[in-house]
């Protein structure tokens, strides 16, 4: 589905609010902004009104989504209250509640499992939910034995005279949010479980660690499995599992009560490695938190440019056939998607990638899968959050690329750059090349090479 990418956002009806009354369940309510449903867009949807079976680990699940998202562990700002909304996205059996820090380099998804909920309540979609200081200092206050019923979306639409209960904040979901979210599935979809323990376990190595709440990111270290739970290590070596900035784990004390187990996901890692990105994620009763760590806590998950071979490979007409088969789903298998688009393997995956731009798709690690969500918001950004794939397709205009025996030769604007094949991938002599090594995507070169050799359009 296409929308204009200047398209007017809605602002929410009223504030999120927790309502406790003396007789029945209490009530708590996430107010929707503009949300995209299989009936097209909708102001306001309701996403969810139902029961929730425990309202203790919804409750403190939010509040650590709120808490990742109100936090910069970067250059900390002291004061206020500066939470973006999360992103929820209803799929017929759960409920994922996505955010990132406000230096964007942590990713927290909260997947509300039906299990926990009454399945028979869910629907289908995309949109922003309000998250508030008041309602994050209510969620406090929820607990196990407390019964609640929960509406994502309003559990009703009043309309006063003179709209004197719309809020006025309008919702605009950030373009980093976007490109970070592209980046996130890219990197998750290239990881392994490279440690798995209990809730004791778990608690033990915290209290160990020592993450604290307060300003930083915190100490880097990595990680070993050890019998019975982690070791700590101050280098990276193979088996390890970096821990780029132990505080910006500091939300999880939140449901520190409620782990049940944890299982730490991370790409291959050798002793040369310089830096690695890691996702923790926490069982808990009937939901699933998960923490993605930038490879430094200064370095946010927007430019990491893990997406662009992808991209640089990536046939657009591919794109549009996968799109039209999605509807929501809570896991894409590659290979379904394949046979059903008559289309080869590394086709789809270069094409999730694509569709992972307009933030359509996420990586789940726990079920090893993608997930559908799709944002209510233009969908062609590739020119405005890629302009290094934009200057590779302008160099190919330009006729910059030259082909050599087993390598490439790019005219640049500063100089002329040899492109090579090495380990997997493509080398280039340029400064950029030089200075990250391949750790944030492709140069330019590189990828008019991609595109050149046939491998993309």
């Amino acid at each position: 589905m296409t929308m204009p990418s200047d398209m007017a956002v809605a602002g929410y009806l009223d504030e999120s609010r927790y309502r406790r009354t003396d007789a029945g369940p209490g009530s708590l309510v996430l107010e929707t902004a503009l949300g995209l449903t299989p009936d097209g867009l909708v102001a306001h949807p309701v996403f969810f009104s139902g029961t929730v079976r425990r309202p203790d680990v919804a409750a403190a699940g939010l509040r650590c989504l709120v808490e990742v998202a109100s936090t910069r562990y970067f250059n900390p700002i002291p004061g206020g209250f500066a939470s973006l909304d999360p992103i929820v996205t209803a799929q017929g059996d759960r409920l994922r509640c996505e955010a990132f820090s406000a230096c964007n380099g942590v990713y927290a998804r909260l997947d509300l499992l039906g299990e926990s909920l009454d399945e028979r309540a869910l629907g289908f979609g995309t949109t922003n939910i309000d998250i508030n200081a008041p309602l994050a200092l209510a969620l406090a206050g929820i607990g196990r034995e407390e019964a609640l019923r929960l509406h994502v979306g309003p559990d009703r639409i009043e309309f006063a005279a003179g709209d004197e209960r719309h809020s006025e904040r309008k919702v605009a979901l950030p373009e980093r949010w976007v490109r970070a979210l592209a980046e996130t599935q890219c990197l998750a979809s290239g990881m392994a479980l490279r440690a798995d323990l209990d809730g004791v376990a778990w608690r033990r190595f915290a209290q160990a660690l020592g993450m604290g709440g307060g300003s930083g990111a915190g100490p880097t270290l990595w990680v070993l499995p050890s019998p019975g739970g982690l070791r700590q290590t101050a280098r990276a070596q193979p088996g390890a599992v970096p821990l780029p900035g132990t505080a910006r784990l500091s939300a999880v004390r939140r449901v520190q009560h409620l782990v049940q187990a944890v299982r730490i996901y991370a790409p291959e890692v050798t002793a040369a490695t310089q830096g690695a990105v890691g996702v923790w994620e926490f069982q808990l009763p009937g939901a699933r938190l998960s923490m993605m760590l930038s490879p430094e806590p200064w370095r946010g998950f927007s430019g990491e440019g893990a997406v662009l071979a992808s991209l640089g490979r990536a046939q657009s007409a591919d794109a549009q056939t996968l799109a039209s088969l999605l509807a929501w789903e809570p896991r894409i298998d590659p290979a379904v998607l394949a046979e059903d688009a008559q289309l080869p393997a590394q086709r789809v995956n270069d094409a999730l990638a694509v569709l992972a731009t307009n933030g359509q798709v996420g990586f789940d690690l726990h079920e090893q899968g993608y997930f559908h969500r799709q944002l209510p918001y233009g969908e062609d950004r590739l020119s405005l959050n890629y302009p290094r794939l934009k200057s590779a397709r302008q160099l190919l205009a330009d006729g910059a690329v030259r082909r050599g025996d087993g390598f490439h030769v790019v005219q640049g604007e500063h100089g002329v750059y040899r492109v090579t094949p090495h380990e997997g991938r493509l080398q280039c002599t340029c400064l950029f090349e030089a200075r990250y090594q391949g750790s944030r995507g492709p140069c330019k070169h590189a990828l008019a090479v991609q595109l050149i050799s046939g491998d993309g359009s």
